[in-house]
């Protein structure tokens, strides 16, 4: 007969149904302490995990629906909290465990959410605050950033839109080019900032963009809208800062401009928002210049009502070889799943799209070698439940099959 202790008062118990004999097992100091210690607590178990992978987004000004700052706010959501990590709800991370590991990973394990599940069947215990007191500190923000850059003066996203998408110019003031290896987006208003696109451009296309709409900055789409410009950085809820991979960068030529492209939602609020962002500068270049280069099909049509529509974009063949360090799939609202491969080896799986939830993914490994004359491939698969028809655009009611890569050459 298997058995389970769970504390003191399961001991009395199975010690009064067995009956009091020379068999029975006695009760001591130690078997009571282990017995605790067999039960998860908030400050010894829970607080560790949510601490690094929750409280990015759920906290009193995060863009999450509650906050998860203290063990109240736990503690209130106990058994909603343990289901949303079973069912692998939550954290939002999206890629497959049997395609590619990234880093750094937001995935909790088995035995993360198994604390989650046993915390809340035992009633959510607060335990002990002197335990939270070993926790190693988290580091939350860029260190030594070479700059901190905004565009000059708050933006109030329009209350008439619930996703307000609006693009920013910024002079980042370069005198000599420079490689940039590690960057900090700051939200400032993190209720309604749900994502963030950098760019740089040169300053004349970028500025003619910017004189062309009234008021500050220019409504945009998934993208800038400008014509020379070049994905450098992203951000998405959850994450605090990024640094390239060792020995690579993105080189920003002298005298361009960078573009802050913002998906602001509105659904709780609207505030002015002043958000920043740090960068950091290689101090002598980098031996690995990266770019970040995208493949695309813009020829896709999906039907009224159609379920499991597909496209696929294709580099073709390589004319050089690459080291890819990382990926970024990107859809739009009726995403169901996404698949990126060079030469039929998986590169990164999303079995289920979530369209709020993008980001650019680095291997944990030193990047992964596609030999010249790969062929590179996106597959896109859409559920269509609308009555329209659907083709490329960057309206959000559009749909989109394009995909981002981090790459150096070989």
């Amino acid at each position: 007969m298997k058995t389970r202790l769970l504390g003191l008062s399961t001991l009395l118990v199975s010690t009064l149904w067995l009956g009091c004999d020379s068999e029975s097992p006695s009760i001591t100091p130690e078997s009571e302490e282990a017995a605790q210690k067999a039960v998860p607590t908030w400050y010894r178990d829970i607080k560790p995990i949510v601490a690094q992978r929750c409280e990015g987004c759920h906290t009193a000004t995060g863009i999450g629906p509650f906050a998860l700052s203290t063990y109240q706010d736990a503690q209130a959501r106990a058994a909603a909290l343990a289901d949303s990590v079973k069912a692998r709800r939550m954290p939002p991370w999206l890629p497959s465990p049997d395609c590619q590991k990234f880093s750094p990973e937001r995935r909790l394990s088995q035995k993360e959410i198994d604390l989650f599940v046993a915390w809340s069947q035992a009633g959510a215990p607060q335990g002990n605050p002197a335990d939270d007191k070993s926790l190693p500190p988290v580091r939350l923000s860029l260190e030594s950033p070479s700059v901190t850059l905004d565009w000059g003066e708050a933006y109030t996203p329009s209350a008439a839109k619930q996703d307000d998408y609006h693009c920013f110019l910024i002079d980042p003031k370069l005198q000599k080019d420079q490689d940039l290896v590690a960057y900090e987006f700051a939200p400032d208003q993190r209720h309604e900032v749900h994502h963030a696109l950098i760019y740089s451009a040169t300053m004349a296309d970028a500025k003619a963009k910017d004189d062309a709409a009234p008021g500050l900055g220019w409504p945009c789409s998934g993208s800038s809208d400008v014509k020379s410009a070049e994905l450098v950085a992203t951000w998405v809820p959850g994450e605090t800062f990024a640094e390239y991979p060792t020995r690579t960068g993105i080189r920003i030529r002298a005298g361009s401009a960078l573009i802050a492209q913002l998906h602001y939602n509105t659904r709780h609020g609207v505030t002015p928002d002043r958000s920043r962002l740090k960068l950091r500068y290689s101090e002598s270049p980098v031996p690995n210049r990266a770019t970040i280069v995208p493949i695309a099909n813009a020829s896709f049509v999906i039907n009224p009502y159609q379920k499991g529509a597909t496209a696929v974009a294709s580099s073709g063949p390589l004319p050089v070889p690459l080291k890819i360090w990382g990926v970024f799939p990107h859809m739009h609202e009726l995403g169901r799943s996404a698949k990126i491969t060079a030469n039929n080896d998986c590169l990164v799986e999303i079995p289920q799209w979530q369209f709020h939830w993008q980001q650019m993914y680095f291997y944990d490994s030193d990047g992964i070698t596609v030999p010249k004359g790969s062929e590179v491939k996106y597959t896109c698969t859409w559920d269509n439940s609308t009555g329209r028809t659907i083709r490329w655009g960057d309206g959000t009611e559009d749909e989109m099959c394009i995909a981002f890569f981090y790459t150096t050459l070989y």
